[in-house]
């Protein structure tokens, strides 16, 4: 059973619906539960991902494709799978960042590796702050 909680500013954690206030009201007092938490993963922060991915890709002749350029950057961020090919030749896989496989706590420094890894595959935005160049492109 997942049950959804939220922290209250004293520090307790409380069910957000009323699957699961049923549930912790069932307990009876001193009754142990095992949970395991997993910090859901915030839609803006996915968002704000690709739309530096797009404005960077946008900005650059290196690469031909977004998906192309995501893979680079995930690959240069050490977000990737190596696998042995024939010989000592070595290729790299992107590593999964789908909603099941990476939380919000595995994706706040998959996003900040990859905001390193940016410039140095691109040069040219060596020194940029590219979560201020998105807002500001979308606000415009």
């Amino acid at each position: 059973m997942d049950i959804y909680l939220a922290k209250t500013m004293g520090g307790a954690l409380m069910p957000l619906d009323s699957q699961g206030q049923e549930y912790v009201q069932s307990l009876a007092a001193g009754e142990v539960v095992r949970a395991a938490f997993k910090k859901d993963r915030s839609p803006g922060h996915h968002r704000k991902f690709f739309g530096i991915l797009r404005l960077v890709f946008e900005n650059q002749d290196k690469y031909l494709s977004e998906e192309g350029l995501r893979f680079a950057v995930m690959i240069a961020a050490g977000y990737a799978d190596q696998i042995a090919l024939e010989g000592d030749k070595v290729a790299f896989r992107p590593v999964s960042i789908n909603w099941a496989t990476m939380d919000q706590t595995a994706f706040e420094p998959f996003y900040k590796a990859c905001l390193v890894a940016i410039p140095r595959l691109l040069p040219e935005f060596e020194g940029i702050d590219l979560d201020r160049e998105l807002a500001m492109a979308t606000t415009a």
